[in-house]
């Protein structure tokens, strides 16, 4: 299903889903409770990364976290996402969905 707001989606160690809207920046990712995208594993940060929009674009910026953040497998401080593009907050996997694109993790194409 496309979506009007670009996404950031949680797939979490229990199988389940979290999908976190892209409505605001720039938006805390951490295990803090006041993060807006929290993803509460041992292993990320309280203020782990924040995700901003910068014009049309979304950009991770890691927040100095002791356990990392990687894009598609990539240490990065700070990088552009692109649609598709794996976002690992520790061992916290997330996919980073555009605006008006489709989810290929439930199917979509």
């Amino acid at each position: 299903m496309a979506s009007a707001a670009a996404r950031l989606v949680w797939e979490r160690t229990d199988g389940g889903r979290v999908e976190f809207p892209l409505v605001s920046s720039p938006m805390l990712v951490g295990r803090d409770e006041t993060a807006e995208i929290r993803v509460d594993e041992p292993l990320v940060s309280r203020a782990h990364a924040r995700i901003e929009r910068r014009g049309d674009a979304y950009v991770v910026c890691d927040l100095g976290s002791t356990n990392l953040t990687r894009v598609n497998g990539e240490v990065v401080a700070e990088r552009e996402l692109r649609h598709g593009d794996e976002v690992r907050f520790a061992r916290a996997r997330c996919v980073f969905l555009a605006v008006g694109e489709t989810d290929p993790i439930a199917g979509g194409v």
